[in-house]
């Protein structure tokens, strides 16, 4: 799959060749539009995660209930568009390699605002890595751990001679209890990738004056007005205030240039 990150000659972006070097404001845009997207679909998913979740009830039980079966089967389709495949990758994917190219390690001494966005992208990833994975848990085998718990206690006697009673697996490997911890870990896991996105989104915000010379990113912020409202509580005006020394009015003529 052609992500349109491989220079024309198939050398890696992350070479610093100068064929990427005079895109990169375009893929600082891009990672930027990118996470604004991600932060919505994720948005999503954490509201049809909430309708598992009872105020006064243990989430764990809350996600262990049958009648919450087809929730989670939602959360798992959304997290595997948002995360996708090796070979498919989904928009998550994607921002996190996006990063790790735009905001290498090697430019740490210039800012480290960039290898934090990497940094937390990665985090990202991995954390909805696992939590895909533990869902796929609970909708696979709940149910039958489930049943499993309201079998009659005691062990499996055969009929006839033979070797002693067999104890039943349910008495051997606490099940319900593997269960109960997986659904436990997706309460923390939904909670921490809110968390980190929470505070990609203030380092990217702390950024912004940085980013004042990326056109591209500044003709963005105008066409994700009502992004920067949801995301950082402000006015497209306060934004650009803070990025050219109290004067928004150029941030606004930047953005307009940008479309010559």
């Amino acid at each position: 799959m052609n992500t349109g990150l491989s220079a024309p000659n198939g050398e890696p972006p992350e070479r610093r060749n100068p064929w990427f070097a005079k895109r990169h404001d375009f893929f600082v845009r891009r990672a930027i539009d990118e996470f604004f997207r991600l932060t919505r679909s994720f948005e999503d998913i954490y509201l049809i995660y909430l309708e598992c979740r009872s105020p006064l009830a243990d989430p764990r039980a809350d996600l262990l209930d049958r009648q919450t079966g087809e929730v989670r089967t939602r959360l798992w389709d959304r997290l595997t568009v948002m995360v996708g495949t090796e070979n498919e990758k989904g928009p998550l994917w994607r921002l996190k390699d996006l990063c790790h190219l735009v905001w290498p390690k090697s430019d740490e001494p210039q800012g480290q605002g960039g290898s934090l966005i990497d940094w937390l992208a990665g985090a990202v990833f991995h954390e909805a890595m696992k939590l895909k994975e533990n869902i796929y848990l609970l909708n696979s085998y709940g149910p039958a751990a489930s049943k499993m718990r309201s079998c009659p206690a005691g062990p499996v006697r055969f009929s006839g001679p033979g070797p002693a009673p067999v104890p039943r697996l349910e008495s051997m490997i606490d099940v319900r209890g593997l269960i109960s911890r997986a659904a436990a870990d997706v309460v923390g896991q939904m909670e921490q990738i809110a968390f980190l996105l929470t505070h990609t989104a203030f380092i990217l915000r702390l950024m912004m004056p940085d980013l004042a010379r990326n056109m591209l990113v500044v003709r963005l912020l105008v066409e994700r007005e009502d992004v920067l409202r949801r995301l950082w509580g402000e006015t497209l005006e306060a934004v650009f205030t803070d990025m050219f020394y109290g004067d928004a009015a150029e941030g606004f003529c930047a953005a307009g240039r940008s479309y010559l």
